[in-house]
C-alpha cells in the first residue's frame, strides 16, 4: 500500500494550483455528509492518528480489526469509521477518484483491489458474523448509499464467501439503479466483486457493461470483471457494440485491460482490427489515436506528471484551499487536504 498511498497522499497538494483562492465556507462544511451523518466522537477517534500512518498496512489493518472486534461500537458506527479511514487514503468513493501520474483507471482499480485483498487476508480466521452488516446494506440502499456501500465492502473483507450470493444479487442493474446514488453503490459492488468473484458475478458484470447507459458505470464493471483472469474476447464485443461517443473513456478502459492482458504485438493487431471493423467515425478516430500513441497510457484523462480527477456523471467538484467539495445528486461531501 505504501508506494501508491504516498502518491495519493499528495493529491490535494498537487491540486492547490487549480483550487479556489479561499477555504470552504464553514456553514457549507457543516452540511456535508461526514459532519451531518457521523458523530463527532467517531471523527475525532479516526483523526487521532496522523494521516500518514493510515498508509501503513499494519496500522490500517490492525486499527480496522480492533474497531470491528470492539463491542462498544454498533455495526453502523464500525462502518462509519471504516469509511472515515478510507477518506484518509483517498479511497472513500462518493463520485470522484484521483488518478496518480501515469495511471489509467484500470491500473488505479487494480491497485485499490490489491490493497483490499491484503486487508481481507488480515481478517482470515476471524469468523465474523456479517448478518448485521448485510442488514445495513439492505435497509440503507435507498436512503444512504455511503453507509450501504461501505457496509457491503466491510462484509466482503470480513467474510467474502458468506456475502457472495448477496453481491450477486446487488449486481443486478435494477438493484443498482434503485439505490440512492447508483454510481456509489455500483462502484462498491464492483469492488466487492473484484475481491471475491463467482461465475454468476462474471455473467452479471458482462451484462452490466452492455446494459448500463453511463460510461463510468461501465468502467467499474469492466474493471471488476478483469480484476480476475477472465477471457478477453468480450472486450472486442463491447468495443464494437458501444455506440455512444460520451462513453469513449469506457472504450479506453476496455483497451487498458487488453493492453495488460496480452502481448504488445497482439494488442496492436487487435486495436487495428477493431478500427477496421468499427462503423462509428468517433470510435475509428479514437482507436487510431491509440495506435498512433497519441493518447498516453491509453487513457485520455491520464497524465505523465499530474494527479488527474476522474469525475462520475451527475457529480460536480469544487476545489478549495483546504480540500475538495463533492456534490452527487443531493449528497454533499468534503475531502479535506
Amino acid at each position: 500500500m505504501k508506494k501508491l498511498s504516498c502518491i495519493v497522499f499528495l493529491v490535494f497538494s498537487c491540486f492547490l494550483g487549480y483550487s479556489q483562492t479561499r477555504s470552504i465556507n464553514k456553514l457549507t462544511l457543516e452540511t456535508t455528509y461526514s459532519m451531518v451523518e457521523i458523530h463527532k466522537s467517531l471523527r475525532d477517534l479516526i483523526d487521532e492518528g496522523d494521516k500518514s500512518s493510515y498508509f501503513d498496512d499494519d496500522f490500517f489493518n490492525n486499527l480496522l480489526r480492533n474497531i470491528v472486534l470492539d463491542k462498544r461500537w454498533t455495526e453502523k458506527e464500525k462502518v462509519q469509521m471504516f469509511y472515515l479511514m478510507q477518506k484518509k487514503l483517498g479511497y472513500a468513493f462518493v463520485g470522484i477518484n484521483y488518478l496518480p501520474p501515469k495511471h489509467n483507471y484500470y491500473m488505479f482499480h487494480l491497485s485499490e483491489t490489491y490493497t483490499w485483498l491484503k486487508t481481507k487476508v488480515s481478517f482470515k480466521g476471524l469468523d465474523y458474523d456479517i448478518t448485521s452488516l448485510i442488514a445495513l446494506v439492505d435497509s440503507n440502499m435507498n436512503k444512504d448509499a455511503i453507509l450501504a456501500s461501505n457496509a457491503l465492502l466491510l462484509a466482503t473483507l470480513l467474510s467474502p464467501d458468506s456475502v457472495a450470493t448477496k453481491v450477486e444479487h446487488y449486481l443486478d442493474k435494477t438493484v443498482i439503479n434503485s439505490s440512492k446514488n447508483p454510481n456509489i453503490f455500483n462502484h462498491y459492488v464492483c469492488m466487492s466483486a473484484s475481491i471475491n468473484q463467482t461465475p454468476v458475478m462474471v455473467d452479471k458484470l458482462i451484462i452490466n457493461v452492455l446494459a448500463f447507459n453511463e460510461g463510468c458505470l461501465k468502467e467499474d464493471a469492466l474493471c471488476a470483471l478483469y480484476s480476475k483472469n477472465n477471457p478477453v474476447g468480450f472486450i472486442k464485443d463491447y468495443i464494437l457494440s458501444e455506440k455512444n461517443e460520451l462513453n469513449s473513456t469506457a472504450v479506453q478502459t476496455a483497451l487498458c485491460v487488453l493492453e495488460k492482458k496480452v502481448p504488445p504485438a497482439t494488442f496492436d493487431k487487435s486495436v487495428k482490427s477493431f478500427m477496421q471493423e468499427s462503423k462509428d467515425k468517433w470510435k475509428k478516430e479514437l482507436l487510431k489515436n491509440i495506435v498512433d500513441q497519441k493518447i498516453p497510457f491509453n487513457y485520455s484523462i491520464a497524465d505523465k506528471e499530474q494527479i488527474v480527477t476522474k469525475v462520475w456523471d451527475h457529480v460536480t467538484l469544487s476545489m478549495y484551499l483546504d480540500g475538495a467539495l463533492i456534490s452527487n445528486y443531493t449528497l454533499l461531501e468534503f475531502d479535506p487536504n
